[in-house]
């Protein structure tokens, strides 16, 4: 995942693959082969249904999966009419229908892979994954986002130009249960609905969902739960995290890009690349961590709801 900044800025898109989750943009109708198909029998099944890979299943568990490279590498050495099975890579990346979009994401960058097979909670498989699809599922996001944004914007001339009222201070608390990638995301969601209903610039709403995103999933994924407070006043947004985690040994050194000590099951599922603090101290005005091993972790982000743009020295 690239790393975030104020130069870069926050797109829409980039906020559409933290908030959704892979099983909105996956392709339910998967075809599959079992171990004892010919390969020459997979290669008419790619030819018709214009795919370039498919899972091998054994008794509706996943045990493989064919591509067109194995197809052509079979016929390279005469095997084409030998069982699948011997043949498909038996090593299988996999992702779980419930982790967000972006994980995906980094998914396909580390791998190189053309599809990313789709299992549920129950480790079946449930559907597959290209970036074709991840492509679609954004585009359908931004064409609705854009009807929307028409609707509001002939709202607003009906009005006539009618003031925004910035509201009083705002205080709004949520609970993060440990391992809960069903709701990650509803904390830095309902955050930035909040701003945009005071009129704040979406380029600082983006911001403080990101940083919210980033701080609920080390939570889930680094403690035994937590919660998330922020509080929207007049002039900045304040967001603080606290967890009941085993907290960080070195602090300086988890702020380092790359920096991980996640375990082997938590980089498998996509996660613990070592981005999620210097994310969180990149989308901030004003950053602070404590940290003490044994005594959970507590971080507060400060964000100017009303930055001040430089011209450039224009």
């Amino acid at each position: 995942m690239s790393v975030i900044n104020h130069t870069n800025g926050f797109s829409v898109a980039h906020e559409l693959i933290y908030t959704l989750k892979v099983r909105d943009a996956m392709s339910r109708d998967v075809v599959t082969v079992v171990p004892d198909n010919s390969l020459r029998e997979v290669q008419a099944l790619l030819r018709e249904r214009r795919i370039s890979g498919t899972p091998v299943l054994d008794n509706g568990r996943l045990v493989g999966i064919v591509s067109l490279e194995d197809i052509i590498s079979a016929l390279d050495h005469g095997h084409i009419e030998e069982r699948v099975g011997d043949w498909m890579t038996t090593n299988v990346v996999t992702i779980q229908d419930n982790m967000p979009l972006h994980r995906a994401v980094e998914f396909f960058r580390r791998y190189r892979f053309g599809r990313i097979p789709v299992l549920d909670a129950g480790g079946c498989l449930c559907g597959i994954l290209t970036q074709a699809d991840i492509v679609v599922r954004l585009m359908e996001e931004l064409n609705h986002i854009a009807e929307e944004a028409a609707r509001r914007e002939i709202a607003l001339l009906q009005r006539a130009g009618a003031p925004i009222t910035q509201g009083q201070e705002v205080t709004m608390e949520f609970p993060v249960n440990a391992g809960d990638f069903d709701n990650a995301g509803i904390a830095s969601a309902r955050i930035k609905a909040a701003l945009k209903e005071r009129g704040i610039d979406i380029k600082v709403a983006r911001r403080a969902a990101i940083a919210t995103y980033e701080a609920e999933t080390n939570i889930i994924i680094h403690s035994i739960g937590g919660a998330i407070t922020a509080r929207i006043g007049a002039e900045s947004v304040t967001i603080q995290a606290a967890d009941w985690g085993p907290g960080i040994e070195d602090v300086e050194m988890a702020l380092r890009p790359g920096f991980s000590t996640a375990s082997e099951l938590v980089r498998v599922m996509g996660f613990g690349a070592g981005m999620g603090l210097p994310n969180i101290q990149k989308c901030a005005d004003r950053f602070h961590i404590e940290s003490k091993p044994g005594s959970g972790t507590r971080l507060e982000v400060e964000i100017d709801l009303h930055p001040v743009v430089s011209d450039g020295g224009e």
